[in-house]
């Protein structure tokens, strides 16, 4: 959103602000919703395995009549996962209107050799189950044209968070125990009132200093001229000299971790070079002068 304010041409920070914590819920929705959807894929090909195994239609091929995708006990533990259901059942969202694209997806995900070899295992292990989902969200899912478009028609703020929403739910569901059964934890939107705040500051700092950490950066970039860098680089960049100097309870490397991972989702192939170099010589700087 501070990306945002900066291409209306400094519009009104109090409605971008708005904006932003509309975003983040927005997120945080999709972040549920594809954990249904994963409930919704596995429906289907219980569907799909029942007309295989009718008597008059029935499959020849072995990987075709698995149940190992069906019977996935870390599909089961999101199936039954406490908060999910809690937050589905106050939300009232549902997959059931885009059977198309959930058959696209599964389809999608059949005719990989990864999918076959996990149907031929005699007796998957919960690793052999969390590694054909990790595969499903990192490798099916976000290249699927299909759902790309969908999300594009659902949210203004779904398709852009895709692949960052995806890391999430592959961190939240590594962590998933089977001696758990349906208290596994998910994310939470925020971790408390303190986190709302610090939102709050960052975004309205960046914005308000933004004309003195232009120039620091600029200092930085060498034979580059500010003008030549993609918008959404100086934007992270000036997010991150916000909490180096400005929001000094954040840990200086959990900064510069941060901006960099956040440039693999939402900006250029080569932006987490740029902005650990650029971040890199800053903070050099900033400790040979002993701030």
């Amino acid at each position: 959103m501070v990306y945002a304010y900066f291409q209306r041409m400094a519009g009104d920070i109090n409605q971008t602000e708005k904006e932003l914590f509309e975003s983040i819920n927005k997120t945080y929705e999709l972040y549920h919703y594809l954990m249904l959807l994963l409930i919704d894929i596995k429906f289907y090909a219980e569907k799909k395995l029942d007309i295989r195994k009718n008597k008059f239609l029935k499959s020849k091929n072995p990987a075709e009549l698995s149940e190992n995708f069906v019977n996935n006990t870390l599909i089961k533990l999101v199936e039954e996962n406490y908060m999910l259901n809690t937050f589905i059942n106050n939300n009232k969202f549902s997959w059931q209107n885009y059977n198309d694209v959930i058959a696209s997806l599964f389809e999608d995900l059949e005719k990989t050799n990864e999918f076959t070899k996990y149907l031929m295992l005699k007796n998957p292990s919960f690793k052999d189950d969390q590694d054909i989902v990790t595969f499903f969200y990192a490798e099916v899912l976000t290249n699927s044209q299909n759902f790309n478009q969908l999300l594009e028609e659902l949210s203004l703020y779904w398709n852009d968070d895709l692949e960052f929403v995806i890391s999430n739910i592959i961190a939240s569901l590594s962590k998933f125990d089977e001696a758990k059964g349906s208290n596994n934890s998910l994310q939470k939107m925020y971790k408390n009132s303190d986190d709302i705040e610090f939102t709050k500051n960052l975004f309205r700092k960046t914005i308000l200093r933004h004309d003195e950490h232009s120039e620091i950066i600029q200092r930085f970039l060498k034979n580059w001229e500010l003008e030549r860098v993609a918008q959404l680089d100086i934007i992270l960049l000036e997010m991150a000299l916000t909490e180096l100097y400005h929001m000094e309870e954040v840990p200086v490397k959990v900064t510069l971790n941060e901006y960099i991972e956040l440039s693999k989702f939402y900006s250029t192939e080569k932006s987490s070079t740029f902005i650990n170099g650029v971040l890199d010589k800053i903070v050099q700087e900033g400790k040979s002068e002993g701030k």
